[in-house]
């Protein structure tokens, strides 16, 4: 059962990478999103997969693994309701770098990279905030992935 698009549309405002947008963008946005819908323990998308799209949390939870051998992962974070998901993918065509797995039962919304670019084309006003908001999301992340790789490695020195 799909759920209302205007109960979809509010949880858009919520989202602060799309906060900024007017009812007209974040409607035109919103339209190119698609529902998919997860159950408990459903890959969603796999390391190295291709990317090539971004998803939005609409409900559940999500978690963010690597695979370090077969049936055995390391969680890295659980992402919740609001939260974005393979937002690399909306920047570059690459591999995806870890795996998304539902935690509970998830609804996601995607939106492809074709779709988000030609959604910055025919709104840039509306795109600007949207890419720096991004551009801010993928600079904390490396930070964190910076402090987590500088404790490893001095870790490493008394092993």
């Amino acid at each position: 059962m799909p759920i209302e698009d205007d109960f979809m549309v509010n949880l858009f405002k919520e989202i602060s990478i799309f906060s900024s947008l007017s009812s007209q963008s974040l409607n035109r946005l919103y339209a190119k999103f698609t529902e998919r819908i997860f159950s408990e323990g459903e890959v969603i998308f796999q390391e190295e997969d291709g990317g090539d799209s971004m998803m939005v949390l609409a409900s559940g939870e999500v978690r963010i693994s690597y695979l370090t051998s077969p049936g055995e992962e390391e969680a890295l974070i659980v992402l919740k309701k609001g939260d974005l998901l393979g937002e690399m993918a909306l920047l570059e065509s690459q591999p995806r770098t870890a795996t998304a797995i539902a935690h509970t039962p998830a609804i996601l919304l995607e939106i492809s990279q074709k779709d988000f670019l030609e959604f910055l084309d025919s709104d840039p006003t509306a795109g600007i905030p949207i890419l720096l908001h991004l551009a801010r999301i993928l600079s904390s992340r490396l930070r964190e992935t910076d402090q987590k790789l500088r404790a490893f490695i001095s870790l490493t020195k008394w092993i």
